[in-house]
C-alpha cells in the first residue's frame, strides 16, 4: 500500500493551526493523523509492505510513527515528487505485485474497504474507490463534499485506488499535472475525452458505463467498487472534517465503521 502524505507541508492552515510542520503529524484522536491509516493498513493481513510518500522534511517525525506500528512487514519512506503521479510511481519502484493507493487524511479507512478494492483486482486492472451520496450525507449530513453526478446517482471519491500490478499505473499518467488525480480540468480532458467527458457533464451514462468508456480509452479495465460505508469518503482536510473525524474516532463509531463491509462492484 502506497499512502499519499506530499502536499502543502508548513503551509496547510490545519497543521499551522495545531502547531505542527507537517498535516500528517497533526494529532487526531490522540495519535498523529497518518498513524490511523498506516495501523489499519499494516494489521491487514494481505498489506505486504507499506510505502509513504512525504517531503524529506517530514521523515524524522514519521520515524516516531514507524516505530509505534505493530512488528510486521516492511515500511519505506519515499521522498514525495512534484505531483501525484511521479510520486506514486516512485513509491511503486522495485514492486511488482499488486498495489493500494490512499492518503495520509484518510484516517477511518477501514478493513472492508481494503476487502473490497483486493476484491475487485482478479477482474480488473485498476479500480476507484466511491460512495454513493445519501450514504455519505448520512454519514456527515452537514459537510458539503464534492460529488460526481451520474444517471443513476451521485457518488463521493473515497481517495482509495488499486492496480493489478504497476506497469497499470499508466492509468494515472492521463492526470499528469494536477494536484489531486480527479481535480485537474485539463487532465480529465485527456483521460475521458471531450465526448465522454461531455456526457458526464450532462449525467447522461451511468457509472458503469462511464468506467467502461473510460477504461477503454486508456486500454485498461477500470471498476468503480461502491462502498455504502459514507464514513469512506470523508479526509482530514479542515476544521471541520477534522472535528467530524474526531468525533466518529471512539470506540463504538470505530467498531461501527470497521464492521460496514457492503460493497457493490
Amino acid at each position: 500500500m502506497i499512502v499519499l502524505a506530499g502536499g502543502k507541508g508548513g503551509t496547510d492552515p490545519l497543521a499551522q493551526r495545531l502547531g505542527h510542520v507537517h498535516k500528517c503529524l497533526i494529532p487526531l484522536g490522540g495519535r498523529p493523523l497518518i498513524a490511523h491509516v498506516l495501523q489499519t493498513a499494516a494489521l491487514h493481513p494481505a498489506v505486504e509492505s507499506l510505502a509513504v510518500s512525504v517531503e524529506r522534511e517530514a521523515f524524522e517525525g514519521l520515524f516516531d510513527v514507524l516505530s509505534q506500528l505493530p512488528g510486521r512487514g516492511i515500511v519505506k519512506l519515499v521522498e514525495a515528487r512534484e505531483n501525484l503521479v511521479d510520486s506514486v510511481v516512485a513509491a511503486a519502484q522495485d514492486w511488482d505485485g499488486p498495489l493500494l493507493v490512499t492518503t495520509a487524511d484518510h484516517a477511518l479507512l477501514s478493513v472492508a474497504s481494503i476487502d473490497a478494492m483486493i476484491a475487485a483486482l482478479p477482474g480488473a486492472d485498476a479500480a476507484l474507490a466511491l460512495a454513493p451520496r445519501d450514504a455519505v450525507l448520512a454519514a456527515h449530513p452537514a459537510h458539503a463534499h464534492p460529488f460526481h453526478e451520474f444517471s443513476d446517482g451521485a457518488y463521493a471519491s473515497c481517495n482509495l485506488y488499486a492496480v493489478a500490478r504497476p506497469e497499470a499505473l499508466r492509468a494515472a499518467e492521463a492526470f499528469r499535472g494536477g494536484g489531486r488525480f480527479a481535480g485537474n480540468a485539463w487532465g480529465m480532458l485527456r483521460a475521458f475525452g471531450p465526448i465522454n467527458l461531455a456526457l458526464m457533464s450532462l449525467r447522461a451514462v451511468t457509472l458503469p458505463d462511464a468506467m467502461a468508456r473510460v477504461a477503454k480509452r486508456l486500454g485498461l479495465a477500470l471498476t468503480p467498487v461502491v462502498l455504502d460505508d459514507g464514513i469512506q469518503a470523508l479526509d482530514v482536510d479542515d476544521e471541520e472534517t477534522y472535528a467530524l473525524a474526531e468525533g466518529l474516532l471512539t470506540p463504538s463509531a470505530s467498531l461501527s465503521h470497521i464492521a460496514a463491509g457492503t460493497v457493490r462492484t
